[in-house]
Formats: C-alpha cells, sequence, structure tokens
C-alpha cells in the first residue's frame, strides 16, 4: 500500500489525516487539527504566509509522529472557478486545449495567472445532439503556488490539489461500498453531502459517483436552524429546478453519530427528504473527539478518492494537450511547398492590387478626418447626455419595489409587514457603489419559515447576470406576544437599479370591476309640482 498525508484547508485552520491508499483499500491511522483552541490557529494561506505555515507545520506533524509521506491537498469551493461546459466529440490528443478554449471565453481570469483542469461527464449526461459535458475547474495561480510553498516548507512532496466537492464525491461512493453510510435506494438516485463547521460548509450534490452541483454555505447562515434550513431548501429547490428529473431524496452529513446536538439532528425535523449521519473516519482514530470527527470529512475522503483513483481534477497534473507522430507529415511538407509557390504568384498579383487601393485608402483618410471633427463638436453634447442616463441608472423605484414585496408574501396571511424603508447609497470619492440603495424591511411572521421565504422570494428575483439584490440576510429581532405574528424579522438588503420594463410581477389579486351607477333622482320641491289644469 501507499501511505499519503492528506490536507483540508478550511477557512478555519487545516485538517489533516495519515494513512494508505491503494487498490480501493483505505486505512486512517492518525489525525491532526491545527485549528484556534490550546494555541493560535495558522494564519489564511497566502504567498506571503505559505513559507511560515509551512515550517509551523512541519513542526506539529514532527510533535505529533506523523511521518512525512506524498500530500493530497484540499480546497474549498470559494477558491475554484466551475464551468459546465458542451463541446462536439474531438480527438482525447485535442481535447484539452478545446476545453481550455471554451473556459477562457467564459470567465474574465487572465489566462496565464490561471490553473485549469477539468473532468469530463458520464456519457449518459451527453446531450441529445450527440455533444459532449465536462466540468471544467478554475484555480489562480497565486493560491496553487502558495500551496507548493507550504508543502516545500515542511518538506513534504505535493502529488495532488483537488477542490473539496470532488473530494466529497469520491468520499461518499467509498463510504456506499464499505457501508459507513447506507446508499440511496436506487444507485441513479442523486444525493447531497453537507460538510458543515463554524466557518461555513458546502452543498453538494453527488449522482453515479460524480459531483454534479454545489455551492458554498456562507457562516452566517449557521446562526440558528431557521436559517439554516431556509439555505438547504433554497439549494434543493435550485438543484431540482436544474436537474427535473434527478430528484434528490437523502442529505448525508459527516459526523459521529453519537455527536451531541450535531448538524444532523438539527436538519432531521425540518427537511422533507431523508437525512442521515455517516462517520468520515469510519471508527478509526479514536483520539478524535466525537463534535470534530465530521470536520476531517475532505481530509479522509481525499484518501478514499486516491484509493479508487477516483479524483478527476488534480491541479498538481491537470490534462495537457499531447502531440502524436503525423503518418503523413512527408505529403504535408510537399504540400507546404506548393502553397509557398501559389502564394509567391499570389504575391505579386496582390502587389499590384495594393497600389490601386491605396489611392481609395487616402479618399477615405480624408472623408473619416471629416467624419471625426464632426463628432468632436458633438462631444459637448454627447457628456450632457451620458451624464443624464448616469444619473437615471442610479435611481430605484420604491413603488415598484414595494408593490413586488407585496407579491411576495405567502398568500395564506403567514407575514405581516412592520416597516419598509429606502435610503440611497451615495458614491464615495473615487465615485464606486457597491448598490445603489439599502433596503430594511421588518416585518412580524407566525412562524420562521414564513420568513424565510420572504428572504428566498427577494433571492429569486436574481434570475441574470445581474443582480437586483445583493447582500439579503434576514435577523431576528425580540418577538412581540402581543401580535398573532409575534416572530419579528429585519430582513436588510442592498438594491440596484432595474428598468421599469424588468418589473414584471404580476398582482395576486383581481381588481374590482368598474360599474356606472346612476345617480338617484332629485326630490322635488313642494312650490316645482305643477296642478294640471
Amino acid at each position: 500500500m501507499s501511505r499519503y498525508l492528506a490536507i483540508d484547508i478550511d477557512p478555519q485552520g487545516l485538517f489533516i489525516v495519515a494513512g494508505t491508499a491503494r487498490g480501493g483499500v483505505v486505512r486512517v491511522d492518525q489525525a491532526l487539527a491545527w485549528v484556534p483552541g490550546t494555541d493560535h490557529g495558522p494564519p489564511a494561506l497566502t504567498g506571503e504566509t505559505a513559507t511560515a505555515i509551512g515550517e509551523q507545520l512541519g513542526a506539529k506533524l514532527k510533535a505529533a509522529g506523523i511521518a512525512a509521506a506524498p500530500v493530497l491537498v484540499g480546497i474549498g469551493r470559494e477558491k475554484v472557478i466551475l464551468k459546465e461546459l458542451r463541446y462536439p466529440p474531438v480527438a482525447p490528443a485535442d481535447e484539452p486545449a478545446l476545453i481550455r478554449f471554451q473556459t477562457m471565453k467564459e470567465i474574465t481570469e487572465n489566462a496565464d495567472e490561471v490553473v485549469l483542469d477539468y473532468a469530463p461527464m458520464t456519457p449518459a449526461d451527453s446531450t441529445p445532439d450527440g455533444d459532449k459535458r465536462a466540468m471544467a475547474v478554475v484555480v489562480r495561480k497565486d493560491y496553487f503556488a502558495a500551496i507548493q510553498t507550504m508543502c516545500t516548507a515542511a518538506g513534504l512532496k505535493l502529488v495532488a490539489i483537488t477542490p473539496r466537492p470532488f473530494a466529497v464525491a469520491a468520499g461518499l461512493v467509498r463510504a456506499f461500498a464499505t457501508g459507513a453510510a447506507q446508499p440511496p435506494e436506487s444507485p441513479t438516485d442523486a444525493a447531497v453531502v453537507l460538510t458543515l463547521g463554524p466557518q461555513g460548509g458546502e452543498f453538494t450534490a453527488v449522482r453515479m459517483g460524480q459531483m454534479v452541483y454545489t455551492k458554498s454555505v456562507q457562516a452566517p447562515y449557521l446562526a440558528n436552524e431557521v436559517l439554516l434550513l431556509g439555505e438547504v431548501r433554497r439549494s434543493l429547490a435550485t438543484y431540482s429546478g436544474q436537474n427535473p428529473g434527478q430528484p434528490i431524496k437523502t442529505v448525508y452529513i459527516p459526523e459521529a453519530e453519537e455527536a451531541v446536538g450535531g448538524w444532523g439532528d438539527r436538519l432531521r425535523l425540518g427537511l422533507t427528504v431523508s437525512v442521515r449521519t455517516f462517520d468520515p473516519l469510519n471508527g478509526a482514530v479514536a483520539t478524535v473527539p466525537a463534535e470534530q470527527r465530521g470536520r476531517f470529512a475532505c481530509a479522509a475522503f481525499l484518501l478514499a478518492g486516491r484509493a479508487a483513483d477516483g479524483l478527476p481534477i488534480n491541479f498538481a497534473a491537470p490534462r495537457q494537450p499531447s502531440t502524436e507522430a503525423d503518418p503523413q507529415r512527408k505529403k504535408l511538407i510537399m504540400a507546404g511547398v506548393l502553397a509557398a509557390v501559389i502564394m509567391l504568384a499570389g504575391a505579386v498579383f496582390g502587389y499590384m492590387a495594393v497600389a490601386a487601393e491605396d489611392q481609395k485608402l487616402e479618399a477615405l483618410q480624408e472623408e473619416k478626418a471629416d467624419l471625426d471633427k464632426t463628432l468632436a463638436d458633438l462631444d459637448p453634447d454627447r457628456a450632457l447626455l451620458e451624464a443624464a442616463d448616469k444619473w437615471a441608472s442610479r435611481e430605484i423605484n420604491y413603488l415598484d419595489e414595494l408593490f413586488e414585496l407585496t407579491n411576495r408574501l405567502p398568500k395564506d396571511d403567514q407575514v405581516r409587514v412592520r416597516s419598509f424603508k429606502g435610503d440611497a447609497i451615495l458614491p464615495d470619492r473615487d465615485g464606486k457603489q457597491p448598490a445603489h440603495a439599502k433596503l430594511d424591511i421588518k416585518i412580524g411572521a407566525k412562524n420562521g419559515v414564513a420568513a424565510s421565504s420572504v428572504v428566498t422570494a427577494i433571492e429569486r428575483a436574481n434570475t441574470g447576470k445581474t443582480k437586483y439584490y445583493v447582500g439579503t440576510l434576514p435577523r431576528t429581532a425580540p418577538p412581540d406576544a402581543n401580535s398573532a405574528f409575534k416572530d419579528q424579522f429585519q430582513i436588510e438588503t442592498r438594491v440596484n437599479h432595474r428598468p421599469p420594463s424588468e418589473y414584471t410581477e404580476s398582482p395576486p389579486f383581481k381588481p374590482l370591476p368598474r360599474r356606472i351607477v346612476a345617480p338617484p333622482p332629485a326630490p322635488i320641491e313642494e312650490d316645482e309640482v305643477i296642478d294640471n289644469p
């Protein structure tokens, strides 16, 4: 068997397991958590801190009696960019170059500043028109280099860098195979692995051993069960909307079964799907306390993926284009010589054609100069129009916002709005604005779930590239015992300008019909009565 160290770079610190992994067999021997506690946890990993972290890590491993070994590193979802791609079938040697080309077209990062790898999807997930699908993953080179520096300073050999969601998928397959976790009823059913810690976590959907959907769970949602349940429900709904034929039936949470007040106990009663827990260390390293065993999930899953050759993403050895010897090389050379002769003849003809076109070019340049002068004369008017447009692009229509809020309330009278306040966010000295206004909505609700549905409805408006609502965050307030809507919440969000045409919500009621009613006849005064003769 081959011995490895698996290191999970968590927002709170480092979680390390040592063990053997080969031929589908995994054995965890030792575990070490470097987190805030009896001593300070490590600082955030950057190029400046990597050497110091590596030196301290080497010393801690030595003190714990953990021998050096090749290293598998897991990094969080927030450190990578994922892009699902479709591409036509090409030769295997050309596939990496095609994937890289398509990925770099869809992201804003510079190609020289990132490391890219990809995982082909299974044939069953191919598109109906015959195209293939792949999940491309990108990490910044400066973070990649910081991991290399840390391992070098610790005296360790780096062999793999894998995003945590792909390690989670491999670990779940391993848990099913060993009986550590009860598998779904059907092998084609999708399942979710929820890995959580004090600083947040990740929601990862796995189907047939592949990671098919993942997102980060931010730390504010772990403040209480209501917020966490709302976030998990939203994630389940988002996945179901994107994969209507592959519903989630089970949520797995890596943690010790005997963990008192664990995440499984908090979520089991609030979700309609089955919630199951399992020990990611599979009973090994009994010295790790029950409440901390779930934090070693990614590190243990890295070993499981290495044993089964199931880590499709490895930034330390990404897929690269390969060159093959061309048996038609001589024919290509002859064709190239013939093409050069033809090009020489074409160059002579082209020279004559270019001379004639030069005269046309001079005339066009004179015409362009005249047009440039006309445009310069119009610059003051254009600047005024641009300033007016810029001013209008920052306004918020609070009446439309209030109407849309009314439409987002539950239709069964579970929520009452106590106040609706909007404050403009002014640009700073550099002209930058994080958003155009801040909305402060205070509501009373009969239960926390109803309040969570309002937050969900607000975030659902962010369906396009433009995010109309940013940083939506609910907060609880002291309850009002004298009201039927006793649970009090304050919803804060930053809102951006939206054109009137983008307010598309319909009213939840039917207007009353308009009827013209004739006024009653005026009473006749006695002195107006005329007697007939």
